[in-house]
């Protein structure tokens, strides 16, 4: 009987989730490789299509007539302090390209 309440108790623990602060340096971890990401597409924009710029500019961009939320904004200071990197070279930027599409796909 105690064993049976042992396990059951564990199992709600297990089931209820990260901790607030397991939760809270995931969603800093998260933060961090979007921030990564869209310096890097800052950084390759030269070297994109128009078509590509603006499906990663949509990323981040608001829509029509509302203000920019606190992560677009994020996400775009991000993007344009990139802008400033010119060290990637032009297959290497496609290549980001390709694995982010083939990441959309999935």
């Amino acid at each position: 009987m105690i064993g049976l309440l042992i396990a059951a108790i564990l199992a709600t623990q297990a089931s209820a989730g990260p901790s607030p602060d397991d939760a809270q340096a995931q969603g800093q971890a998260a933060l961090e490789g979007m921030t990564k990401i869209f310096t890097t597409l800052g950084s390759c924009e030269r070297h994109f299509t128009p078509e590509q710029v603006k499906g990663v500019k949509r990323g981040f961009t608001p829509a029509a007539g509302q203000a920019p939320t606190p992560l677009q904004a994020h996400i775009a200071g991000a993007y344009e302090r990139g802008k400033a990197d010119t060290s990637l070279s032009a297959p290497v930027c496609q290549e980001m390209m390709r694995l982010l599409a083939e990441q959309k796909k999935r």
